[in-house]
């Protein structure tokens, strides 16, 4: 757990898509995004399990990963920046604050969402096959026990963070506007064309 905070705490693209969706619909689309990354993280480890993980070794793989995973971030700021500009974020916080705007479709929506953020982040398969892979080797010392063990722990650093960061936002919804609400999507957007660039030019670079 102590390990995983320190992944978890780290500013990435999740982060960032956890503080615009809170600010948008509220505390629970924190959950349902960290929920959407533990299913994939889940499948990466029962994948390590049946021996699959070696194959993300390949460093063709992770190069190609880094630049569809750059180009996929700068649409999201792209699409984040488009939406603000043509007022398609147009938000009533005061009715917001006081009912939940999240029903089935959008659930499902915020957890594919959390899935794909993940997916997209070359740094999220480096931390398994060297970090990730590391713990998992010894787990499976343990047996059942020891693999269920490291992945509790592992998922939880990652909800207590994300719903902190959750809380903390939407506790303070009653005291945004439209301008911050804007502001905070125009910084989340740049900061994903931040990352965005630098995950193709670190893929590129190892070319």
């Amino acid at each position: 757990m102590i390990v995983a905070f320190s992944g978890a705490t780290a500013p990435g693209p999740m982060l960032t898509l956890v503080v615009a969706s809170v600010a948008e619909k509220g505390f629970w689309t924190s959950f349902f995004i960290v929920l959407g990354h533990c299913i994939l993280e889940l499948a990466v480890v029962i994948s390590f399990v049946f021996g699959i993980l070696r194959y993300l070794e390949n460093p063709i793989l992770l190069k190609a990963i880094g630049l569809l995973g750059g180009i996929f971030l700068l649409y999201l700021g792209g699409n984040i920046l488009y939406s603000v500009f043509k007022k398609k974020t147009i938000v009533d916080f005061k009715s917001a604050v006081k009912k939940n705007s999240m029903n089935r479709k959008s659930t499902l929506v915020v957890t594919l969402k959390g899935i794909t953020i993940s997916l997209t982040n070359p740094y999220w398969y480096i931390w398994w096959i060297s970090i990730g892979a590391a713990f998992l080797i010894k787990s499976v010392q343990f047996n059942a026990a020891g693999i269920t063990s490291f992945f509790i722990g592992h998922i939880s650093a990652d909800f207590i963070w994300y719903l902190f960061i959750g809380f903390l936002v939407s506790t303070s919804r009653k005291f945004f506007n439209q301008k911050i609400y804007n502001g905070i999507l125009i910084f989340c957007s740049l900061f994903l064309f931040y990352l965005g660039i630098k995950f193709i030019i670190d893929a590129a670079a190892g070319m």
